[in-house]
């Protein structure tokens, strides 16, 4: 008698349209290494609404795999559909499940925005110092705890004290952070870093130039990119969406005006950042993981840890490192990986295949694949040599793709920032001599180590 195991996976909380979520990732890995012999989910759209992938996935990964699967609110079992191709009933109800989530997503996005416009609170939080109302979650109130060190803030920065000094005060006092007390209210927060403890001069900075505090909603900051990525758009001020007095104010204008002449006069008035540039918000320090600071001149760029100026907790040594040094190091890292990438594939390139004999576009190769798998379909290949051709096919599409990528590094300033941001996750600096580049793509990639012109032992660390 067999012994079966059956493994439960789940992403509460994740859209069907990301395929990068955690439990179908867990299920796919342990899918490539023979350790899954059936899938069971309650419907298609449970298992993926990008009608390609689930397409790709359960007509050909699986059957190539020995994988059974079965979606029981469709009533479809791949053992029934074994050597031919599955209903009608199964696309279609692909397509209708990824048109499901586009209609959704646009429904949505209407409605947030009409709702904005009419002044109702859609954000996730309230801000420090409101809370949402129990009666209507479109509406916030003011919390009288927080709402204090909102205004002893106001009254501070109206007292000449600089940012820093506002955050050393506050910090000796132990005044919870914003983020701190969130969680002490058992609101949890998904947060990188080890530093949202601390008060800061961006922390300070970033309550300062909250218009809630006055009374007026603001909205429409930032916009969703790509159904199923996490790409934000940054939108321009004269784009975003304001209702005056629409909130109990904890500020007068009075207040807030002295406030803001205060602040610009001791840096705070800072420009919308640039989050197209090279690297935006992924220099990080090794120690605290808290994003460096990015300052661009004229002459130079450069970037540099301040949480040494609030505690000397984490060994924070506030030291400066050249940002065209690090942006060179991370594309140099960059190429040498997609180079290894492709060098990984020449064996499959100069295979005498048929399948593989001429120097295809990335199109072609795609059409040759779906060939493949119709010549499968109709017999005319067993699955021995089905599989063998169409992984041959693959790996010479990742070639051509990572060649392409490699192209874009010699193309001009915006192509190149945007490959690395698109490539890498995270870089994290612990010393000149220490810097280790997080790639989001990890598993194609192997470590290495480069050598700076100004440091025979400089290394970074691929992870």
């Amino acid at each position: 008698m067999h012994c079966i195991k059956c493994v439960l996976y789940e992403d509460d909380g994740y859209t069907g349209t990301n395929f990068g979520r955690p439990g179908i990732a867990k299920i796919l890995s342990a899918a490539r290494r023979g350790e899954v012999a059936c899938i069971i989910v309650k419907d298609l759209s449970r298992f993926g609404r990008k009608y390609l992938e689930v397409s790709k996935y359960i007509e050909q990964l699986f059957p190539c795999l020995g994988i059974r699967f079965v979606a029981v609110g469709d009533g479809y079992d791949s053992d029934l559909h074994k050597g031919t191709t599955a209903s009608l009933d199964v696309p279609v109800r692909n397509m209708l499940n990824a048109l499901y989530s586009k209609n959704i997503s646009k429904t949505v996005k209407s409605a947030k925005l009409s709702q904005a416009q009419h002044g109702k609170y859609i954000h996730a939080f309230a801000p420090f110092g409101y809370m949402k109302d129990p009666a209507d979650k479109h509406r916030i109130i003011i919390d009288e705890p927080a709402a204090k060190v909102v205004t002893r803030i106001f009254n501070l920065i109206c007292l000449d004290k600089t940012l820093k000094q506002i955050a050393d005060l506050l910090n000796s006092e132990g005044v919870l952070t914003p983020s701190e007390y969130k969680k002490q209210n058992g609101i949890k927060l998904n947060s990188v870093g080890i530093t949202g403890s601390l008060w800061t001069y961006h922390s300070v900075n970033n309550l300062l130039r909250n218009e809630q505090y006055i009374g007026t909603f603001v909205a429409g900051k930032v916009s969703a990119g790509e159904l199923g990525t996490d790409k934000r758009i940054y939108r321009p001020v004269d784009e975003w969406i304001r209702v005056e007095n629409n909130c109990p104010a904890i500020i007068t204008k009075e207040i807030w005006d002295i406030a803001m002449s205060k602040r610009s006069k001791c840096g705070g008035m800072a420009s919308e950042p640039d989050t197209t540039r090279m690297l935006f918000r992924r220099v990080r320090c090794g120690y605290c993981g808290h994003v460096m600071k990015y300052i661009s001149n004229t002459r130079r760029s450069y970037y540099t840890c301040k949480t040494y100026r609030y505690t000397n907790k984490y060994g924070c040594t506030g030291t400066i490192y050249d940002g065209q040094e690090i942006a060179d190091l991370v594309k140099v890292a960059a190429k040498f990986n997609i180079a290894i990438w492709i060098d990984m594939q020449r064996p499959y390139a100069t295979s005498k295949n048929t399948s593989e004999g001429v120097d295809c576009k990335v199109e072609q190769l795609q059409a040759l694949k779906r060939q493949l798998y119709e010549r499968f379909k109709k017999g005319l290949l067993d699955e021995k040599t089905y599989f063998k051709e169409r992984e041959a096919v693959e790996n010479r599409m990742s070639k051509k793709t990572s060649e392409q990528k490699l192209q874009i590094f010699n193309a001009s300033a915006e192509q190149c920032a945007e490959m690395v941001n698109a490539l890498v996750d995270a870089v994290h600096i612990y010393d000149k001599d220490r810097i280790e580049i997080r790639f989001l793509f990890a598993d194609n990639f192997r470590n290495f180590t480069a050598i700076s012109p100004k440091s025979r032992h400089r290394s970074a660390g691929m992870v």
